[in-house]
């Protein structure tokens, strides 16, 4: 007798105790949600730092704006010029108000496309001349 050694056609199985890949497809998409993610990351933290750099550039200015407005104290007289850091400028006025033994104190500084402004009421001094 003939033995038949046929063999039984059957579809194939996975064993899912062995370890499987990844389908092109399946890294194609993780890719894409990592790309997005790190987009926003990315513009996310560009956002903060502009906006830690014009915080950043008004502290400077008022720094600039007190300094000024102390000096303007110290000698009340109308004044401009350039300050030490590149692109600031300022400008101090003294205002007599009327029927008021007080003038207005004002000083200016511009720079970086913003400006600062302080004022201050103070009495006249004797002597005083604008």
């Amino acid at each position: 007798m003939k033995e038949n050694h046929t063999r039984h056609m059957s579809p194939r199985r996975h064993d899912h105790g062995q370890a499987r890949g990844f389908t092109l497809l399946e890294i194609m998409i993780a890719l894409a949600i990592i790309g997005i993610a790190l987009t926003a990351v990315i513009h996310t933290v560009n956002y903060h730092t502009s906006i830690m750099y014009e915080n950043i550039q008004t502290t400077r200015m008022y720094q600039a704006a007190k300094e000024k407005m102390a000096e303007l104290e110290m000698t009340p007289r109308n004044g401009k010029g350039s300050l030490e850091i590149p692109g600031m400028e300022y400008e101090n006025t003294v205002t007599p108000l009327e029927d008021t033994s007080l003038a207005e104190l004002r000083t200016v500084v511009t720079g970086f496309g913003r400006q600062v402004v302080l004022n201050e009421l103070v009495p006249i001094k004797p002597g005083f001349t604008q």
